[in-house]
């Protein structure tokens, strides 16, 4: 390397890795590292070399190849990925290898056989954010091959790549065969007979029996249903059967029966004049009990600005409202009977009360849904996180925060359908860990499903402020508090935009804000660390000091040493708060 020359060229690369490797090592380190030196040696190896490519560097399950070809690496992507499904043909379905590809060309600086550079950055960001069995390719790729071969593209949007200036807009290869890969365990637990709940969204009734206002109810109702189906977590029924109840007043007992459900959304409207007035309610079916009620005023000039505020509205207030009826339906329901996700249910008021008793007595649940599913999203989403608590606050069973990169990792892979997990999984990557641009493309994956989950919202802010993206933090923060005001764990996102406020200068607001996050939850020791810093920036000695009594008062075990585990990109500006929280008597 001595001899080589530094030299700057145009490159295409692929990049690749394998979903989940980290849950395949666990359940047989040996086996995996041998399928994948199969797949490498007798697949991957002879395309790549088919194709004109030459292997740059592996690293552990990935793989980074440097082509002179746009459209060769295109077709190399191609045939490997539709290859992929014989190589695991004997083995069980949850042991299969899958490989994410992504696809970039750009400047890249070479020294010697490696290369590195921006091209190579939004290549690896883009490989993070494809679907397993799937490839992402950049606009400039999609761009050059869409005329030369037979394949279509779906545009995924605008993301942010570390030290890029600009978004960079990515591209799925739509293929026409698409790998069967392993079914991820949440969607073999949706298939199977689990006590997951499902919901019905109803007709609204027209009191008033325009056939203008028909058509506005039924586009009300089918809005709703479209964007509930977003939260994966729980089962909408399709528009078809629960409209085929239009006009004969069922209720929701009978609903509940002839359908399956748990949960029912209804809706009325009456009309005097030009005015309207619709009613919606979130009726638990088999009780009748009404779990959230709200009503909308309006005209008919603003029937669209209508229609979007109670779409929002609902889809802000049914995730937290239906979250908080399934976990006391899981206290309720018999030990013995309660499966990974009756376990996980219960295990999320502990998991964010932010003391070492909950703490404890979370991991407990949690130990228990994953030896009853190693691979459930949400069951390790909430355990890398408890882990990240204990592993912060020096809590008893503090131990290295291995066990929480692990978790974190294991709820990114298996989170394809689970904003959540992938919000929380990225939250924790990005705190514990250097590599932020798969904590972000975690984070870009849960609102690629579900823009509209204040929580999901909460934590994808929260990750933003540690990756140094204090505007977006802001912007999905200020969303999150707007969407959902029931959200109980939406304190996040007032700790997200004092972080971001006091990082990007805006001190008087990180204070509110921090003040809002203390009062969502008493026990969370961030809000207190923003306090104090931005009462001493603004001069306030005396309310920095009770902010540290405070601090020290609900977490005595807290130390300065806790905020130097955080992996914040803005670290040489941490470095002079830490001294100020010093000065303010926080011990080290």
């Amino acid at each position: 390397m001595a001899d080589s020359k530094v030299e700057h060229r145009f490159a295409v690369i692929l990049c690749a890795d394998v979903v989940g490797y980290s849950r395949l090592m666990g359940l047989d380190e040996e086996g995996t590292l041998a399928a994948l030196r199969t797949v490498r040696n007798n697949l991957v190896a002879p395309k790549i070399a088919e194709h004109g490519g030459r292997i740059v560097r592996t690293m552990g399950d990935g793989l980074l190849v440097e082509f002179n070809s746009v459209v060769d690496a295109v077709r190399c992507a191609i045939a490997i990925q539709r290859a992929m499904p014989e190589q695991g043909a004997d083995m069980p379905a949850d042991r299969r290898l899958q490989f994410r590809f992504a696809i970039n060309m750009g400047d890249v600086v070479s020294d010697g056989d490696l290369i590195y550079g921006d091209g190579v950055a939004i290549a690896l960001r883009m490989e993070a954010l494809a679907e397993p069995g799937g490839i992402n390719v950049s606009r400039a790729v999609r761009d050059q091959v869409r005329d030369r071969l037979p394949i279509a593209f779906e545009d995924c949007g605008a993301h942010e790549v570390k030290n890029i200036s600009r978004p960079v807009r990515v591209f799925r290869v739509v293929l026409e065969e698409r790998p069967a890969g392993p079914a991820s365990t949440g969607r073999r637990r949706a298939a199977a007979p689990v006590d997951k709940p499902a919901l019905a969204v109803l007709p609204f009734q027209n009191f008033g029996g325009d056939a203008e206002i028909e058509f506005f109810l039924d586009s009300v109702a089918e809005d709703l249903i479209t964007e509930l189906a977003r939260a994966r977590w729980f089962s909408i029924v399709a528009r078809n059967t629960s409209f085929s109840y239009k006009g004969k007043g069922a209720d929701s007992k009978q609903v509940a029966r002839e359908l399956g459900v748990r949960y029912v959304v209804e809706g009325s409207l009456r009309k005097a004049g030009n005015r309207v007035r619709i009613s919606c309610q979130l009726v638990e079916a088999a009780s009748g009990q009404h779990l959230w009620a709200e009503r909308f005023d309006g005209t008919l000039e603003d029937t669209f600005d209508l229609q979007d505020r109670i779409t929002e509205s609902l889809i802000g207030s049914v995730g937290p409202v239906l979250r908080e009826a399934e976990i006391e339906r899981a206290r309720h329901k018999p030990e013995a009977n309660q499966d990974a996700y009756d376990l996980t249910l219960r295990a999320f008021p502990p998991t964010f009360a932010e003391t070492a008793e909950d703490n404890e007595e979370a991991l407990r649940l949690l130990t228990e849904a994953l030896e009853a599913d190693p691979a459930f999203a949400m069951a390790n989403a909430l355990a890398a996180w408890c882990y990240q608590q204990r592993h912060l606050m020096d809590w008893p069973g503090a131990q290295p925060d291995e066990a929480a990169r692990r978790m974190a990792r294991v709820a990114i892979d298996e989170g394809a359908d689970s904003p959540l997990a992938l919000a929380l999984g990225g939250a924790v990557h990005a705190s514990l860990t250097r590599d932020h641009d798969f904590a972000l493309a975690a984070v870009d994956r849960a609102m690629m499903i579900n823009t509209n989950a204040a929580v999901v919202l909460s934590f994808d802010a929260l990750t933003r402020c540690v990756c140094g993206s204090y505007d977006a933090a802001i912007e999905r923060a200020e969303k999150a508090l707007q969407l959902s005001p029931l959200e109980p764990l939406v304190y996040h996102a007032a700790l997200a935009l004092a972080l971001a406020c006091l990082f990007s200068g805006r001190t008087e607001e990180a204070v509110a804000h921090a003040r809002k996050a203390i009062d969502g939850n008493r026990n969370l020791v961030l809000p207190y660390c923003v306090l104090a810093l931005g009462c001493a920036h603004l001069g306030h000695a005396d309310d920095a000091a009770q902010a540290v009594r405070q601090l020290v008062r609900v977490a005595p075990r807290f130390r300065l040493e806790s905020l130097r585990k955080i992996r914040f990109a803005d670290a040489a500006r941490l470095q002079s708060d830490l001294k100020l929280l010093g000065e303010a008597q926080i011990p080290e």
